[in-house]
Parts: C-alpha cells; sequence; structure tokens
C-alpha cells in the first residue's frame, strides 16, 4: 500500500494508510456490495461471528461477482482494523451524546470508504449512506449522517487528533487498537515495537499457499498459477514448499480441487519443521483442526509417519477430514480424544497447537482486537498448561514434545514454558534451528525459542519451543 492522509503529528511511516488501487471500478461501486458490506459489519457487531465465515454465509446468499465479493471484503475487513480511528473521528464531529448503533455503522463504511480508499468518489460514499440512514433512521438520521460526512471531508487533511501527551490514548486512537491492548505492549515492547505490532495488524496479509508436496512440486504450482494470467505467485522467501499469491481465486482454481496446496501461513509453515517427522514414527497432533499442520507433518514424511489427529472440539473433527480428503493426505488418521489419548498410547512425538488469545494474528481476524479482553490470555494460559500436564504421560522416553501458538503475549508463551519446564524435569529444552531452512534459523532466539513477533518477513506471530523427554 501506499500514500497516506496528511495527519498533524504523525510521523509517515505510522499514519493510517489510505488504498489507491482495487480490482474494481470504483466510481461505479453496486449498491448491493455496500448493502452487503454493511449487513455483515452489522451482523459482526451484534454476533460476534468471525468476519471470514460471516462473508462465506454472504456470498451464498447474495450473487455477487468475484471483484464485487473482493471489495465488500476489502470494505468489511478494512472498517475493522480501522475501527478505533473511525470511531474516534465520528465522535469528534457528532453533536449527539451517542450515536446510533446503525447510524454509527452506516459512519463507519462510509469513512472508510472516503479516507482510506482514494478511489471511491466522495459524492458516491456520501450519498449510499445517506441513503442507508433514511431506511435505517429517517430523514433527520440522513441529515445529521450527511452533515457529518461533509463535515469531515472539508478538513479531510486537518482532521483532529487525541493530544499527544497521553500516548497511550494517542497510540490507541492513530493505529486502531483498544486501549488495553496497546498498554500491554507499552510495558512490555515499549512504544517502538508497539508501532510495529500495530501497522502491522492494520496490513492485509499476503495469500499464501502450502504446495502438497506427494501431488505436485513448487515450479510446477507456480507455473500453473503464473499461467492463469490474472494475478501473480512468487515462491517464499524461508519455507521451502511456500508460494505467495495476489489477484488470484485460488479456490476456484483446479489445482486446488486437486489438493495441491494448502492454504496456510509462512510462519505456521516453517513450525512443522520443528516437529521433524521422519519415517516409522507415530505422531500426535493434538489440536489439529483444520488440519494444516497435521497434513503438513504428514507430505514432510513423505507419507511415511503415523499422524494422529484429535481436537478439544469434537465437531471440527469434520473440517479436519474435509482437509484431508482434498488432499488426499496418506498417514493421517482422525481420532476422538479420549481414544487418541487412549491406556497404552505412546507417541514419539506430539504437537500441541495450543488454543490462545490468537493477538499474533490480528491482521486476519481483526474484529479480535474489539471482541478480546485481557482476562482471555491468563485464561488461555491455564488451558495451555492443562493441555500439556494432560498429553505429557503420552510421550515416549526419547520423544519430543512441541508446543506452539499464535500469540504475541508472555503469559501463554514464555511463562508457560518456564512453568512447564519447572514442574518436569524430565523435559530438556532443545535449540531446534537445525530442523529449519537455513533463513529461517534466525528466528530462534538465544533461549531455543522460535519466534516470528517481530519478523521482517510478512508472517503470522508464532512462538514455539521444542522439549525432549529423557526419562
Amino acid at each position: 500500500m501506499s500514500g497516506s492522509v496528511v495527519w498533524k503529528g504523525w510521523s509517515t511511516v505510522d499514519k493510517p494508510v489510505r488504498k489507491k488501487k482495487h480490482g474494481h471500478d470504483l466510481k461505479k461501486v453496486p449498491a448491493d456490495a455496500r448493502k452487503t458490506a454493511l449487513a455483515v459489519l452489522s451482523q459482526a457487531e451484534e454476533s460476534g461471528q468471525d468476519l471470514s465465515a460471516l462473508l462465506n454465509s454472504a456470498f451464498a446468499i447474495r450473487e455477487l461477482d468475484r471483484r464485487d465479493q473482493a471489495l465488500v471484503t476489502e470494505l468489511v475487513y478494512g472498517v475493522f482494523r480501522q475501527r478505533g480511528f473511525l470511531d474516534w473521528q465520528i465522535d469528534q464531529f457528532s453533536r449527539v451524546k451517542k450515536v446510533k448503533r446503525p447510524t454509527r455503522f452506516i459512519l463507519r463504511l462510509a469513512l472508510y470508504q472516503l479516507l482510506f480508499l482514494d478511489r471511491i468518489p466522495a459524492y458516491a460514499a456520501v450519498n449510499a449512506a445517506v441513503n442507508q440512514t433514511k431506511t435505517a433512521d429517517g430523514l433527520s438520521g440522513s441529515r445529521f449522517v450527511n452533515g457529518l460526512l461533509r463535515s469531515i471531508l472539508r478538513l479531510k487533511n486537518q482532521l483532529p487528533e487525541p493530544d499527544q501527551a497521553n500516548r497511550l490514548t494517542y497510540l490507541s486512537v492513530m493505529t486502531s487498537h483498544p486501549e488495553w491492548m496497546v498498554q500491554r505492549w507499552l510495558a512490555r515492547f515499549g512504544e517502538e515495537k508497539t508501532r510495529i505490532l500495530c501497522r502491522g495488524n492494520n496490513e492485509a496479509p499476503p495469500m499464501t499457499l502450502r504446495v502438497n508436496r506427494l501431488k505436485t512440486t513448487r515450479d510446477k504450482l507456480l507455473e500453473e498459477l503464473i499461467s492463469a494470467d490474472t494475478g501473480s505467485a512468487t515462491a517464499t522467501h524461508l519455507s521451502s514448499e511456500g508460494v505467495i499469491v495476489k489477484g488470484l481465486s485460488v479456490a476456484q482454481m483446479p489445482s486446488f480441487k486437486r489438493g495441491e496446496f494448502y492454504i496456510q501461513d509462512e510462519g505456521a509453515q516453517l513450525t512443522a519443521y520443528l516437529v521433524n517427522p521422519q519415517a516409522g514414527e507415530h505422531i500426535l497432533d493434538v489440536c489439529a483442526a483444520p488440519g494444516g499442520k497435521a497434513t503438513h507433518l504428514a507430505e514432510l514424511s513423505n507419507g511415511k509417519a503415523l499422524v494422529t489427529a484429535t481436537d478439544l472440539h469434537p465437531d471440527r473433527l469434520a473440517l479436519l477430514q474435509e482437509n484431508i480428503d482434498r488432499l488426499e493426505t496418506p498417514g493421517v488418521r482422525i481420532e476422538k480424544m479420549d481414544c487418541a489419548l487412549s491406556a497404552g498410547r505412546l507417541y514419539d512425538k506430539i504437537l500441541v497447537d495450543a488454543p490462545c488469545s490468537a493477538l499474533g494474528i490480528l491482521r486476519r481476524i481483526p474484529e479480535g482486537k474489539w471482541s478480546k479482553k485481557s482476562a482471555l490470555i491468563q485464561s488461555a494460559a491455564g488451558v495451555q498448561l492443562e493441555i500439556l500436564e494432560k498429553i505429557l504421560p503420552y510421550l515416549k522416553v526419547g520423544g519430543r514434545l512441541i508446543y506452539v501458538t499464535c500469540s504475541t503475549e508472555w503469559e501463554e508463551n514464555e511463562s508457560v514454558v518456564e512453568v512447564f519446564s519447572k514442574e518436569h524435569k524430565e523435559l530438556m529444552l532443545e535449540n531446534p534451528s537445525l530442523d529449519l531452512p537455513l533463513e529461517a534459523r534466525r528466528y530462534i532466539d538465544s533461549q531455543g525459542y522460535f519466534t516470528t513477533a517481530f519478523n521482517s518477513d510478512s508472517m503470522d506471530r508464532f512462538f514455539a519451543v521444542r522439549w525432549t523427554k529423557d526419562h
């Protein structure tokens, strides 16, 4: 992304960024696109459901072409990424004590178009918002919306900002993050790294694929993707099986239906290397759904390891099965938890991709910035320790235990490792760097922890460690 609004007192690199290009003729945005976006935004706020599921449901009901779907997705995700900033501006320009919720949703959608999408004409965004408000709140509400939006447009390049003396509020508003989250990161990382985290969360992640090496090669898949001639495809820098694509509807491609790739972040791909699966090993993937790591482990062993995949939530096993069936992955066996942890079972390696606060993947789930609370972090840490305690007796002597989270938080990462290591002297922390691709080894720190919290390779933020059970 390039270009930015001229915000006072905010360094160029940290300004909220406007998007200049989009694959749709934004001068002719269909009314249905805005209507669909508003419906999804409203439902997400009211129900707490994740955006991807709501968008999939909306697209199944409404007949929108691929370009319109892309635009709706941009609007919905964009509003949630910038919600804090948008709300602050709404409140600054509003002359009422409290803006009604339906009206606020309409204003957020309109302001995102006005401030962050350069190619949408201002009159189109304003008129659409006014018409939507007439339906939701009558004539008086539409006049309020029209006046507020036009007031903001007049000061578009000199919008008000919070007092910079209050760094917490200033950073919270200008990076569009809740104050509790910014406060945590300021205390732990300082302002520079906090800005890095927040900026990263407001960026759209790349679409990254993992090649199914049992069916094809990366070069062959790249050739097919490039020949589609509607976007671009390049090899990832770290994972030997990764491909980054732009402008491609990959789920509609024949190679997807043939099971030749799985959509997976490059950082997530690297965590499977830490397991280092070998032929003949029996490996347990405890929190396996939707199946990305379980299938990758099987692929890395050339289909010659036995991977038992289970999940804390039995209702997610169907999704796991669906992905295994599409990829046609050999050597993966799905079992319910009580069966996978039945008497007499012992595993060579156990992967715990633990449930966590998911603060390391907020760029993928921007709604999480506003739905998650700080209490979730400590609660998740307790669950993580319970899982580790439960599965440890099923690890063979000489076996390896791999613990992974997509969290940035100390309580769920280093603290869990320290507590569990202290309570289990039979476990020895290993430095797993030699099992990673050469360029990825820089993400192993001095303690042997794998962390991509401040990575420079556009990956999600993961944390992982590996223990060996020596007695």
